[in-house]
């Protein structure tokens, strides 16, 4: 890390929703050349914080400043002429745009850089960052991995001096998060500042040079990673000491241990998953992992009937039911929430009321 020099502050910072205070002075600072990780539970006003840096809300009280200046910001463009630039969780891109127009769109472009000239420099990022994309290709064919790299690269050319990453690696493969994990450290070697949130512990600690902890909209506290265990993190985010914790889960797992058995699948396969076999107790939560490509979503995905089923038994309390299709799972009170919530979880053009009744 280089020399420290601060490059942003944001001194006590509130904002108020009604009937909710989302952040109550809270402090953050971020020095050239520093991958700043910042953390905290879900509701924390980690992404409150963030939307006021780029402009997407106004804080009711105190100041940022850029290099020690006092900075006004109020729209999205305004952050982007303080060279602030954001990728968030869900894509923001075009997808029935090409690549190039997507890295360039909404970029005042000079007469030199139109049509073949924008599509080469493009072709030239995504070779620099080895993202495997062509600049003529509908951003819509790509993977979301792929989506995910095409905004990083966007952001990363518009040379900005505060990068920030909102949960960029949760559509990352174990190859794709060391490429982003190496960009950010080139970046970092040049003096960007970055701002990292992400649920991955591990990757924290892999990556950042300090960390931010948000408890319920307030500043807990700024530290050294290499100065703070894992588990004093986990302590510090969720407001109880380890031993607490640990009884808490001892506790858990004992209620959970001689529940009933909800649902039960033996050899279950689809058009899409291998045989596999899975259970849940009534009051436990289960996990899907794996690398992408491994069949996580495509397991959930039979499960619920969303694929067609070729194969396997499936109970319910004990009982052999069959489904093998969504409606079946939905008699039996089985919910999905899919991976891309934005194209299969809602129907944009209908209203919220609408969307939240479409499964009755």
């Amino acid at each position: 890390m280089q020399e420290e020099v601060t490059l942003l502050q944001m001194r006590h910072i509130d904002k108020s929703f009604p009937g909710v205070r989302a952040l109550n002075g809270v402090d953050f600072t971020l020095r050239k050349g520093e991958i700043h990780a910042l953390m905290g539970e879900n509701g924390a006003g980690k992404s409150t914080l963030i939307k006021i840096l780029t402009g997407v809300y106004q804080h009711d009280g105190g100041e940022i400043l850029v290099e020690g200046q006092p900075v006004i910001i109020r729209s999205p463009q305004d952050a982007q002429n303080q060279g602030i630039s954001t990728v968030y969780q869900e894509i923001t891109l075009c997808p029935n745009l090409t690549v190039a127009e997507n890295m360039f769109i909404g970029r005042e472009e000079s007469p030199l850089i139109r049509h073949k000239d924008r599509e080469k420099k493009a072709d030239e990022i995504l070779g620099h960052l080895g993202i495997p994309a062509r600049s003529t290709q509908q951003l819509g064919s790509c993977s979301l991995a792929v989506q995910q790299m095409v905004a990083i690269a966007r952001a990363v050319d518009m040379k900005c001096r505060v990068l920030i990453l909102d949960e960029p690696t949760s559509s990352l493969d174990d190859k794709e998060v060391k490429m982003l994990f190496d960009l950010m450290k080139d970046l970092r070697s040049k003096g960007v500042g970055i701002i990292f949130v992400t649920h991955f512990l591990e990757q924290v600690y892999e990556v950042s040079d300090r960390i931010t902890v948000l408890r319920n909209g307030e500043l807990v506290g700024e530290y050294l990673t290499k100065d703070l265990p894992q588990v004093e993190l986990v302590s510090k985010m969720i407001g109880k000491e380890l031993e607490e914790l640990s009884a808490l889960g001892e506790s858990e797992e004992k209620e959970t241990k001689d529940a009933e058995v909800f649902y039960e699948a033996h050899d279950l396969q689809s058009s899409e998953a291998q045989p596999f076999d899975f259970s849940i107790r009534k009051g436990e939560v289960n996990g899907f992992t794996g690398l992408l490509g491994s069949g996580r979503s495509e397991s959930v995905r039979a499960i619920f009937g969303a694929d067609k089923v070729n194969g396997g038994s499936v109970k319910i309390c004990g009982k052999p039911v069959k489904i093998t299709k969504p409606i079946d799972a939905m008699k039996h009170g089985i919910g999905y929430l899919a991976e891309d919530r934005k194209r299969d979880g809602i129907i944009a053009e209908l209203s919220v009321r609408e969307n939240i009744i479409l499964a009755l």
